[in-house]
């Protein structure tokens, strides 16, 4: 048998390897995307579906998704719980919370998850993957509610509160007590654009740099140097799923649903994979430094 003194020396040489090849020592959190999405209807007039869907990953993160018939954006809002804080990222496309409900919905989630006593010693911090409308619309019913940080959207104020010291350079963490997120600047698609990585799950949070549908790339140079960066801070992490803001591709490969659709009832499924994002970065390597739309079976590059 080997001695206690042996199994250590064979490990701490080996986990450099496995580590170098992109395996992880640490078990990921496993989660379920066995959800039928609402998307939308033929008659929006006619249509039942909740105006918040909301899907429980796993027992520590929610995903819900805005009704199309309540803003054809239809984007995917993320709750993440820890031990000391709970963070959201985005909070929808429409402000009234008649018709779109998030801050309400978002207290029960806390509620049920750290119970009525609980969610008082608990902080929310209410954030954003970009500071576009459709992400920052709900912000308003965040104000003024107790234990609840409203995160800035500007570039500084992103930077400032996540304390990136050069942005968008560089990585920052971002802790919410027993659960450690990475934050990578990628900016691009919009200037206060950030990815973030759950250490837990092994979730890629990438907004609107990267789902299934347009990728709308405002500045190009920035985008690329963006994607690059992520793709490099990514190489040797394990990555379960990456999770985007939006679906707007449909089941046939290359083909997207028009700005505007309000009922898309085939379309792409929601996550993509790390290597969705590596190809991603070879694409914009080999279209090069002026601006051209790619389609590819995921995704559509689209510079504007």
């Amino acid at each position: 048998m080997f001695s206690k003194k042996t199994i250590a020396s064979l490990l701490f040489g080996i986990l450099p390897f496995l580590s170098a090849r992109g395996y992880s020592a640490v078990t990921l959190e496993s989660g379920t995307l066995n959800v039928k999405w609402i998307h939308g209807a033929a008659s929006c007039l006619n249509n039942n579906d909740p105006a918040i869907q909301v899907h429980n990953f796993n027992e520590n993160m929610v995903i819900l998704r805005q009704s199309k018939c309540v803003n054809y954006e239809g984007p995917f809002i993320y709750l993440l719980f820890g031990e000391k804080k709970a963070i959201m990222f985005d909070t929808g496309a429409t402000k009234s919370a008649s018709q779109f409900p998030i801050q309400k919905t978002i207290e029960k989630l806390l509620v049920q998850h750290y119970g009525a006593e609980g969610r008082t010693k608990i902080e929310l911090i209410v954030a954003h993957t970009h500071s576009h409308g459709d992400h920052i619309a709900g912000d308003s019913q965040f104000k003024g509610q107790a234990n609840t940080t409203l995160v800035g959207t500007s570039p500084s104020a992103v930077a400032a509160f996540y304390g990136f010291s050069k942005w968008p350079n560089g990585v920052s963490t971002y802790d919410l007590g027993g659960r450690v997120l990475d934050l990578v600047p990628i900016p691009g698609h919009e200037d206060s654009h950030i990815a973030i990585y759950d250490r837990q799950t092994g979730v890629l949070l990438s907004g609107d740099s990267l789902y299934p549908g347009r990728l709308y790339v405002k500045n190009w140079s920035t985008y690329r140097k963006s994607i690059a960066q992520l793709t490099a801070f990514l190489a040797n992490k394990e990555v379960s799923h990456v999770l985007g803001a939006h679906i707007e591709m449909s089941t046939t490969p290359g083909v997207d649903y028009p700005i505007g659709t309000t009922f898309q009832p085939s379309e792409h499924e929601l996550p993509l994979s790390k290597d969705t994002l590596t190809f991603l970065n070879e694409r914009l390597l080999d279209i090069g430094a002026f601006p051209q739309e790619d389609v590819q079976n995921d995704f559509i590059i689209y510079p504007i």
